[in-house]
């Protein structure tokens, strides 16, 4: 992927040997890392490295993962055809998720619920 300033950054995809869905427990089929930055409280710029799974559960009403679920459904073995699908479809799916933020009303919600050991 290229970002507006022209560097190039490396996305890490992988489809094989992945841990289960840590939302749901079900089994992911792909999972995504990718450089990732933000600002502290005192406006230093914080950089690193973001991980993303795709969930055909807890995914699957989402839009930007539609393409992606479907072509991962449908095959067991990623030929060339497949490969050259997957290097559109990840940026573009990489592109609308990749600044989501959680949602403060359900963290608070699961905050409670792990304060409280039932989580």
């Amino acid at each position: 992927m290229t970002s507006t300033t022209d560097h190039v950054h490396l996305v890490d995809v992988r489809t094989a040997a992945l841990p289960p869905c840590q939302r749901c427990g079900a089994a992911v089929l792909l999972s995504a890392r990718y450089r990732h930055s933000w600002e502290n409280r005192a406006g230093a710029a914080v950089t690193g490295f973001k991980e993303t799974a795709l969930c055909p559960t807890c995914d699957a009403e989402d839009p930007a993962a539609a393409g992606l679920l479907a072509l991962l459904g449908q095959v067991r073995h990623l030929d060339a055809a497949h490969l050259t699908a997957l290097g559109e479809l990840v940026p573009a799916w990489l592109g609308a998720i990749r600044h989501r933020t959680p949602d403060p009303a359900e963290l608070a919600a699961e905050e409670a619920l792990w304060r409280a050991g039932e989580l």
